[in-house]
């Protein structure tokens, strides 16, 4: 039997499992995000070093290779690479979470994938190029550019209920459903938007969708221009493929709002098949593992591997 460990991190968890080359998961591990433009490359790698240690040491036996997508890591070079490998005797690769998403989907075929979680952003693969040779367009921190994420539905949504309170913008059910959130009004609870930070402001995403189904011409203005951002992220890709190419969407905003999914498909690129995640994207970093230690997924590996994931995760 042959051991592996991967890895799925984005902005506000981190998934970690320990496997056999059956699909089974022997462990999973779930804590506190790692992305770098959140928490800085140092804290970012510490966080990381801690997971894998928890996870290895689960093992029953020799982990072969050890692969993890990480979001953020494209913009930090090998950094988190240089620094893991010889801090542990087994294959370590770490690479964007763009390739999770394409993997666990497409296998080693080419293609895109789209995540739309607390943050947001647009990865393709083209002539089995993965790592930092991958297509990587958006995604570029809160602080400069993640259309369409959570974090700004979130933060769209607080800006218009201010807005509204201070007589700048029409008014909005938003004020109500924070307040309702919130357990008072949102003006009193401006220390703790600041302190909780991204991920904390992407929670309030779903306002956006309870509001729009209610009517309110606020939250679809949101919404709509949260889809047409994502969705021009296809037509920027496009001009990397010569025909259909598929893009596979994945994320929390994705897996809870199909209807956010069908505006997004509604403005992309003719040219792009838009296909919904089959699986947790933490399933495309360990058939990525297998290919580093020189296994191909078996017959019914992402079948046991999904009822196993969603057994353990409760």
């Amino acid at each position: 039997m042959s051991y592996f460990v991967a890895l799925d991190a984005g902005g506000t968890k981190t998934d970690a499992v320990l496997f056999d080359d059956t699909g089974h998961i022997l462990h999973l591990d779930r804590s506190e995000g790692c992305n770098p433009l959140d928490i800085g490359a140092e804290a970012a790698q510490e966080r990381l070093f801690k997971v894998i240690s928890r996870v290895l040491k689960q093992a029953p036996g020799a982990v072969c290779a050890v692969y993890g997508g990480i979001a953020g890591t494209y913009y930090v070079g090998d950094r988190f690479n240089e620094f893991l490998r010889p801090k542990f005797e087994v294959s370590i690769r770490i690479d964007d979470d763009g390739c999770n998403l394409i993997s666990g989907t497409l296998g080693h075929n080419d293609g895109c994938g789209m995540v739309c979680g607390t943050g947001a952003a647009l990865f393709g693969r083209i002539g089995g190029k993965a790592g930092k040779d991958l297509i990587h367009i958006g995604g570029y921190g809160w602080m400069i550019y993640t259309g369409g994420s959570g974090f700004e539905l979130g933060r769209d949504a607080l800006r218009e209920t201010f807005r509204a309170r201070d007589g700048l913008g029409e008014k909005t059910i938003l004020t109500e459903l924070f307040k309702r959130e919130l357990g008072r009004d949102a003006y009193a609870c401006m220390p703790e938007f600041y302190e909780g930070g991204r991920a904390y402001i992407a929670s309030f995403a779903h306002l956006v969708f309870e509001g729009r189904k209610a009517g309110d011409p606020i939250c679809q203005k949101i919404f709509e221009t949260g889809a047409k951002n994502l969705a021009e992220l296809t037509h920027a890709a496009q001009k990397h493929f010569p025909g259909e190419f598929p893009v596979v969407l994945g994320g929390g905003i994705f897996g809870a709002f199909p209807e956010y999914v069908e505006a997004v498909r509604s403005f992309a690129s003719p040219r792009a098949k838009l296909i919904s995640a089959e699986y947790p994207p933490v399933l495309g970093a360990a058939i990525e593992a297998l290919w580093d230690g020189g296994m191909e997924p078996a017959k019914g590996f992402r079948e046991r591997f999904l009822a196993d994931y969603v057994r353990l995760k409760g």
